[in-house]
């Protein structure tokens, strides 16, 4: 498992903030978790970084991509706490599962097969 960096970890809990692409299924499914992670990183930096904290709010508030890379350097600075790194990839790496297995490929394989959305006539399915 490669390591996520603090940089990965902002843009993984902030992003959304940024770019509103994201779709609203993989939000609600990486909901908790993702909520876990932004308040992990806020609290870290409550009353001790009033510059990541600015970061944060702005972010938050206005989508700023430049607030979100100042956050990243912040963020990369705490990540030489062990535990705290620890604690960040774990959630990073949960989420990043969540949002795999969100994204299913369903890929049709055999002789029969019909689109039930779209039957006419009279449909025969296999044999003769």
């Amino acid at each position: 498992m490669d390591a996520f960096t603090g940089a990965a970890i902002a843009k993984l809990a902030f992003d959304e903030f940024v770019k509103s692409g994201a779709g609203e299924i993989a939000k609600k499914a990486v909901g908790g978790a993702l909520e876990q992670l932004r308040s992990t990183i806020k609290a870290r930096f409550k009353g001790k970084n009033q510059k990541a904290e600015a970061a944060i709010a702005k972010v938050e508030q206005e989508g700023s991509p430049e607030a979100l890379n100042k956050l990243s350097v912040y963020l990369d600075d705490e990540m030489d706490d062990a535990s705290f790194a620890q604690t960040l990839q774990q959630l990073a790496e949960q989420i990043t599962n969540i949002q795999n297995t969100s994204e299913r490929q369903y890929n049709n394989y055999g002789r029969d097969q019909i689109t039930i959305e779209n039957i006419t006539g009279n449909p025969r399915i296999g044999g003769s």
